[in-house]
């Protein structure tokens, strides 16, 4: 993670975010090459995923910097429990979603 946020890991030391409700998974990195972006590869990925986590019964949360991302995650049962400023930097959405019926 100190490699991933390089100089910016001492800015975020001091910022608190809402932590992901026990018991929950949490959705860390998910990208799709440039050349392939578009086309609902990341969808597909995470929608299988979350089918899976699903099946098990568990809460998911996750965290983006990425406005253009929020509605994605929305569109897959997220929603924004929060927002938080980084000093200097971007607005963090953080998100969860409820377990879902299968």
């Amino acid at each position: 993670m100190a490699e991933l946020h390089g100089s910016r890991l001492a800015a975020l030391s001091g910022i608190s975010l809402p932590a992901a409700p026990a018991g929950s998974w949490t959705l860390e990195t998910v990208g799709v090459d440039e050349v392939h972006q578009g086309v609902g590869l990341g969808t597909a990925v995470t929608s299988e995923g979350l089918s899976m986590i699903d099946k098990r019964g568990d809460p998911v949360a996750l965290e983006t910097s990425d406005e253009r991302n929020v509605r994605l995650y929305q569109r897959l049962g997220f929603t924004t429990v929060a927002t938080t400023a980084i000093p200097d930097g971007p607005i963090v959405f953080s998100m969860s979603r409820v377990v879902r019926s299968q």
